[in-house]
């Protein structure tokens, strides 16, 4: 079975960067000279968030060293983890956190997160001072431009909405007995693509060119150009977003050459003209790139012969449209159109349709 008309179109899922926070990653035992004094715990609280949004997230392993301990209570989707240090802690140091984010999903990605542990070791000699107890502890967050620079004002006790590419700093402030107090820091980077914006606007543009490879620069127009034999007529996608950004995508065809001419005879006449080039263009409902899994569009299939698109009656008489998946070869559906939905495509997809006949 020939193949008249043949054309394909990648339609890519982004997902949104994942972000995962302790409320507490660090933390100071009393100690005797020479190790923790007694039995001690501490607890933190683990958050994941995908964009701004918050995901379950689920506590691996943890291997900690001898004389501490940590265990989760596994609640969902933010679990406490409980940290346990006896005098058989003799150093300082720490231990990793393994997060499961969107466990058992396509998306499911695993983050080590570091705790960290000090002693407040005793002096070995001179007058004993008084006990220093732990009075409060407050933790603050605030977005920035900057994953290096400590912010300096902004703080509040919420966590903000944090722009895509900007970071998520936390500010863990303790409060001794003494009147004391030790800050720390900890910064995550919101992923590159953290908002969910919905599809604004689409537009479908052609330009006709005697490259293949080289895109044009010039030229397009929402109409399909008059097909020259031999020249390529390119597709530009520009799908337009809530938040006023847009994604351009493109897919090239080319015309076939038309035909031979006769050989002169003896009366000088010519042979007929080869017949107009059949080719095909393919354009998606909602653009080519999606996020999350939340993938909802239409491919159509325009064939064109000449300048002119054939009706759908038109294509029947030449043939079938058979759409294939990631060169596969086993046809995925049949017809002008076709469905594409969430869970269809996992990072990238490339469909092809084709005139058979």
């Amino acid at each position: 079975m020939a193949i008249k008309a043949s054309n394909q179109v990648d339609l890519l899922d982004m997902t949104d960067g994942y972000t995962v926070i302790l409320t507490n990653d660090n933390y100071t035992f009393l100690g005797t000279t020479t190790a923790v004094n007694g039995t001690q715990t501490t607890s933190t609280q683990v958050m994941a968030l995908q964009g701004s949004e918050t995901v379950p997230a689920k506590i691996g392993t943890i291997t900690c060293p001898t004389g501490i301990s940590a265990v989760s209570d596994g609640k969902t989707p933010m679990p406490t983890i409980t940290i346990t240090a006896t005098s058989a802690l003799t150093k300082t140091g720490s231990f990793t956190i393994p997060v499961t984010v969107n466990e058992g999903t396509v998306n499911e990605v695993t983050i080590n997160k570091v705790f960290s542990y000090s002693i407040a070791f005793k002096g070995n000699q001179g007058i004993q001072g008084t006990s220093v107890k732990i009075s409060s502890k407050s933790i603050q967050y605030v977005g920035s431009s900057s994953g290096t620079t400590t912010p300096t004002s902004g703080w509040q006790d919420t966590i903000p909405s944090v722009s895509a590419g900007n970071y998520l700093w936390t500010k863990t402030t303790v409060t001794y007995s003494d009147g004391t107090s030790t800050v720390s820091y900890s910064v995550a980077r919101q992923g590159a693509n953290g908002s969910s914006p919905t599809v604004s606007k689409t537009v479908t543009e052609y330009v006709q060119s005697t490259s293949g490879t080289t895109t044009p620069t010039s030229g397009w127009s929402t109409t399909p150009p008059t097909a020259t034999a031999g020249q390529y007529i390119w597709t530009r996608v520009t799908v337009t977003y809530s938040d006023s950004k847009t994604a351009v995508s493109y897919t090239v065809s080319k015309n076939g050459a038309n035909g031979a001419k006769g050989d002169k005879g003896d009366k000088g006449e010519t042979g007929a003209k080869g017949d107009d080039a059949i080719y095909m263009n393919i354009t998606s409902s909602n653009g080519n790139v999606f996020k999350n899994t939340a993938i909802a569009t239409t491919l159509t299939a325009h064939v064109y012969k000449g300048a002119t698109e054939l009706t759908s009656a038109a294509i029947t008489a030449l043939g079938t449209i058979k759409w294939y998946k990631d060169a596969g070869t086993t046809a995925v559906g049949t017809g002008q159109t076709f469905t594409v939905s969430a869970g269809d495509v996992t990072n990238k997809a490339t469909y092809t349709a084709q005139l058979e006949g």
